[in-house]
């Protein structure tokens, strides 16, 4: 009997084990960030947070401490509770989320003091180099693309710092300033990102941008920042702390950008749109537009106008929605001192697309894959889908629901769904969270069509089983990547 209660023990802190490791990956996905852990746990997902598909951390400093922590206080845990074998599993089971949570409490205490001891570092490097043109880029979307776009144009004529990949926090800032800072750096391009107000303006004091570029606002993170409003407030931030030129560059097709630009104007700031409209209704001091856009399933042309000066533009992008990310590149680049024609020659040799964003790749029949798993919200998975009509064939999505959208998760669904019932002839949903709103939207184009949500596991097996040659699938949000690497 002793040996059967071993063995059921032994099998329990498998799972266990298992545990740890999902729920590790869950607090390096969320960044550590106990805000954004509680409205996952608001989710169906979270509801089930004791019964968690199986998931593995990347490894890193703060995930190996993570595990081995955790892996600690339930051997600690087993040792001393006083209780049947048995029991003891049933209580260790059901207290290594709590654990968890507690552990990531306690250790962003030192973990902050570190990250502001190395901002202050990188700050004081920053203040010490030569001075530099700095430029920082924020929105609910668009930013890091925005980002690369332009370090590419001026790294044709400058030497450029950038912040890497999608690390927009005041760490990530300092992180490349003490790696990446050299003496002959003449132009700092800064990613910013914020869940709440202050976040930005914490980003501009360290960098003391002159240029500050807003791509567009939508319901991204409204979770956390509660409304619209709140969003363009914490995100003007960038604006309100331009230093030097001043010049704030928004896109004018954006009705919460638009507002910014009329707040910045009012507080003394120079004001330049990027617009597909000739004319927008504020004040300006420069208007970059853009018309006749047209692309394939590899480019995308259009035509640039700035006064009096055209250019056609011709560029390796994957869908029509990256040509505002480009205009407020090229315009980003033209405030730097640029000429436009300039900026547009070299934007045609060089603008790539960024890594997991509208990546094409070739399944294992032959299939077109899509690879946009960089991050999701309504607006960019709407794009998505209208580039995916382009391919011939049966198109798939592969979907990660939204989430952090706050009063927006209905209406955001029930927007993609309605596109992707019309364009797609299968669609998989990567968990249960919030899929009343796209099901519904779904009805609304093709009430004959069945939306799935399957495990990871069980998804790649319905793709190689249902796609043939020439077949698309588009794999959408962090999730669907599970989904793609299987494959």
């Amino acid at each position: 009997m002793i040996l059967i209660y071993i063995f059921l023990a032994a099998i329990w802190y498998i799972r266990i084990l298992k545990n740890i490791l999902t729920y590790v990956h869950l607090w390096y996905v969320k960044e550590y960030r106990p805000d954004r852990m509680l409205i996952h746990l608001k989710t169906k997902q979270g509801k089930s947070i004791f019964f968690p598909p199986g998931k593995t951390p990347p490894v890193s400093p703060k995930t190996i401490i993570l595990v081995v922590l955790l892996i600690t206080s339930t051997v600690v845990l087993y040792i001393t509770l006083p209780f049947h074998i048995l029991i003891k599993m049933f209580i260790i089971d059901a207290l290594t989320f709590p654990i968890s949570f507690l552990l990531v409490v306690i250790l962003r205490i030192p973990t902050l003091l570190f990250h502001a001891y190395m901002i202050k570092l990188g700050t004081s490097m920053l203040r010490s180099h030569k001075p530099m043109i700095v430029i920082g880029v924020t929105g609910s979307f668009g930013k890091t693309s925005t980002k690369e776009y332009l370090a590419s144009i001026l790294s044709k004529k400058y030497k450029v710092l950038k912040t890497e990949a999608s690390k927009n926090s005041p760490i990530g800032i300092a992180e490349v300033i003490l790696k990446k800072l050299k003496a002959d750096h003449e132009v700092f391009i800064v990613e910013m990102g914020a869940y709440k107000r202050g976040e930005v303006a914490r980003m501009t004091a360290m960098v003391r941008p002159q240029i500050g570029i807003v791509t567009a606002i939508n319901a991204q993170h409204q979770d956390l920042f509660g409304s619209l409003d709140t969003t363009m407030r914490a995100k003007y931030e960038l604006l309100t702390g331009l230093t030097g030129k001043k010049i704030a560059i928004c896109n004018a097709d954006n009705p919460y950008t638009l507002k910014m630009a009329k707040w910045a104007k009012a507080d003394g700031k120079k004001v330049w749109f990027f617009s597909n409209k000739r004319t927008v209704p504020v004040k300006n001091d420069a208007l970059l537009s853009f018309s006749s856009v047209s692309s394939t399933i590899h480019d995308v042309s259009f035509t640039v106008t700035l006064k009096n000066q055209s250019y056609p533009v011709k560029v390796q992008m994957r869908g029509e929605h990256f040509v505002p990310n480009l205009m407020a590149a090229l315009s980003g680049a033209v405030a730097s001192g640029m000429s436009l024609r300039e900026a547009v020659a070299i934007a045609k040799k060089t603008i790539e697309p960024v890594e997991r964003v509208m990546e094409l790749l070739k399944g294992p029949n032959g299939q077109q894959f899509i690879n946009d798993t960089f991050n999701n919200n309504p607006d960019a998975a709407i794009a998505a889908l209208r580039y995916m009509e382009k391919f011939p064939g049966r198109k798939i999505l592969v979907f990660q629901p939204m989430i952090e959208l706050g009063k927006y998760t209905f209406e955001g669904h029930f927007e993609v769904g309605k596109v992707a019932g019309k364009l797609c002839d299968e669609m998989i949903l990567t968990n249960s969270n919030f899929t009343e709103g796209f099901k519904k939207g779904v009805e609304e184009s093709d009430r004959k069509k069945q939306v799935r949500i399957l495990g990871s596991g069980e998804a790649a097996a319905f793709i190689k089983s249902h796609s043939k040659k020439n077949d698309t699938v588009l794999f959408k949000g962090k999730e669907a990547a599970f989904v793609l690497k299987l494959l």
